[in-house]
């Protein structure tokens, strides 16, 4: 599971998946380029530094300050050309000129640029922890985890007590299958800081796939930072629910649902519940048809209430949700299976 745990990486998902959209997102998307558009020509802090910069043309924080304006309102070329500027004037005394550079440039799309920005920070800054850190997430990204452990250790060389480096090395012994060291990371993320919420629940995940009930002392952790975090909620209940401990699940489902009512995944595994465990088929067939009001393409639900109806003799209304989870999932082999099976009893 790689969560949002590190925007930088996050900023090139949400790039490199713009290109599926459909033509209604892309409608969408141009109408938020527009108020976007019309938001920078009319912000005050915009028309701010540019009179400041009229007055003082080669003060390169200035020109930092409105790149991070740009960025913010994802004019990435602006941004792009006065992190340029900044570091004209001034190229060895911070690292955040090039970091701008760095977050633009990847946010784009200019991946190589954005890791020339960085190797270009670190020849000129040694020092720089940020720069390190944002070249390790970017081997992160394109699963080079030893290139990204290599550029963390020499960030914690710097700084020994940099929480996001240890939780960071963390994720990469996680992805690589080491999870006896991605959890000695994540802990010593939490030793370093104990308000990191993402290493908290790391650390749950881990040991809940795991079946350890010191999963739970770790999600409590997140939600004292958390309360209302569906995420972590989510996870409690679907470790009690894996380890067959059916009422704290469902105590947790039933939390999540008061912040939630129409959490998919959380109606989906009350429907569960109640099927397997609690063997009501009437009310699990109600959860399905909550977890499908929620999502009307989850094909998963279909499958599941097509089920509950088949065990209630209501076989028209089982081979309508069969058929309809195997439009959605052309190749669901046991939606096909249960739909063919279904049409064989109908023929005999």
């Amino acid at each position: 599971m790689i969560r949002k745990l590190i925007p930088f990486v996050a900023a090139l998902l949400i790039f490199t998946t713009g290109c599926t959209n459909s033509a209604k997102e892309t409608e969408n998307k141009e109408a938020t380029q527009n108020d976007t558009l019309s938001a920078e020509v009319n912000s005050a802090e915009l028309k701010k530094l540019n009179e400041m910069l009229k007055a003082d043309p080669n003060n390169s924080h200035l020109y930092y300050k409105r790149g991070q304006v740009y960025l913010g309102f994802k004019d990435f070329a602006a941004a792009i050309e006065d992190a340029n500027r900044a570091l004209k004037i001034d190229s060895l005394k911070t690292d955040s000129f090039y970091i701008l550079l760095t977050d633009a440039s990847f946010t784009s799309g200019q991946t190589r640029l954005a890791k020339e920005s960085l190797e270009r920070c670190i020849k000129n800054i040694p020092t720089s922890t940020k720069a390190y850190l944002k070249l390790a997430e970017m081997y992160f990204f394109v699963k080079k985890y030893q290139e990204s452990i290599t550029n963390i250790n020499s960030a914690l060389k710097i700084d020994p007590t940099n929480a996001l480096g240890y939780f960071l090395k963390g994720m990469c012994y996680k992805e690589s299958g080491d999870t006896a060291l991605a959890i000695s990371s994540m802990q010593t993320a939490c030793e370093q800081d104990d308000k990191y919420y993402d290493a908290y629940v790391e650390l749950g995940s881990i040991l809940a796939a795991k079946r350890s009930n010191l999963c739970i002392e770790y999600f409590n952790n997140a939600l004292r930072l958390k309360p209302q975090s569906t995420e972590v909620i989510y996870f409690v209940g679907k470790f009690y629910q894996d380890t067959k401990r059916i009422p704290q699940a469902v105590d947790a489902y039933n939390k999540l649902l008061t912040i939630d009512k129409k959490n998919k995944h959380t109606l989906y595994n009350l429907g569960a519940i109640n099927y397997t465990f609690l063997k009501d088929i009437e009310k699990a067939k109600g959860y399905f048809t909550q977890a499908i009001d929620s999502d009307a393409e989850y094909a998963e639900a279909y499958l599941a209430r097509g089920i509950c109806f088949e065990d209630l003799k209501n076989f028209a209304d089982a081979e309508a949700d069969y058929k309809m989870a195997v439009q959605l999932k052309p190749n669901y082999d046991p939606a096909i299976e249960k739909l063919n099976s279904l049409i064989a009893k109908k023929k005999g």
